[in-house]
């Protein structure tokens, strides 16, 4: 079963929106981040499908000009939110082009690129040694917002049994951490280990991640904590 839920205001000029949704049998939750870039277009970071209430919100808030599909296994509504808005551009990593060849406008995203509309507003980190995910990290300057999607989770509050049954194996029920699932996949630790440090320079007041939570405590701790698993030596 889907559900809707309302947009939440995280900090001045960014908004999130929660889906909940069944995947592989688990009810789980995704997240769509957007950011009011100083020229009052919108930035959205993993598409999730809109409510007409929903879409009435976002559109009040300026013109949707950028969305981002944030790796390769976040993708599945980019084409919805892209079909919604036209005039909006696609960006994403060069393996979801392969792997989705029916997003024909998308743009691949190398670096972080001055250039682009967020550049910055937004950092933007390839997050390196992975390349099943093809991940990247982002970060609200304005706010201090770093924006996460599989690299980092922390489940909280109710969650299912299957849920709960999975997080015991993969790890990330109330502490920040970088899933097992994730860990299995690095194949250059060290290209892991500069990505993580790299992101450390960040002054990160706040963690918006994909699934389940928003980390405003101890936000800079708790990333040097689940990436000293890389760090530490």
């Amino acid at each position: 079963m889907s559900q809707h839920t309302s947009w939440q205001a995280i900090a001045p000029d960014l908004w999130s929106l929660n889906y909940g949704f069944r995947n592989a049998g688990l009810q789980v939750s995704t997240r769509m981040t957007v950011a009011r870039l100083r020229d009052g277009s919108l930035f959205a970071h993993s598409a999730v499908p809109l409510a007409p209430a929903q879409k009435q919100f976002l559109d009040g808030l300026g013109p949707l000009r950028s969305i981002v599909a944030p790796s390769t296994m976040h993708h599945l509504f980019a084409a919805d939110l892209a079909a919604l808005y036209p005039e909006a551009r696609l960006y994403g990593p060069a393996g979801l082009k392969r792997k989705r060849p029916d997003l024909r406008n998308l743009q691949v995203l190398e670096s972080d690129d001055a250039a682009l509309p967020w550049g910055g507003e937004l950092g933007h980190l390839r997050f390196d040694g992975i390349p099943l995910l093809q991940e990247s990290l982002w970060f609200h300057h304005a706010s201090g917002t770093l924006i996460a999607t599989d690299i980092l989770q922390c489940w909280k509050g109710p969650l299912s049994l299957g849920v709960r049954l999975y997080l015991g194996l993969t790890g990330g029920h109330e502490r920040l951490t970088v899933p097992r699932t994730v860990r299995l996949l690095v194949r250059d630790p060290s290209a892991a280990k500069r990505c993580a440090l790299a992101a450390l320079q960040w002054p990160i007041a706040r963690i918006v991640l994909l699934h389940n939570s928003v980390l405003e405590d101890r936000a800079f701790e708790r990333v040097a904590e689940a990436f000293s698993i890389w760090t530490a030596d």
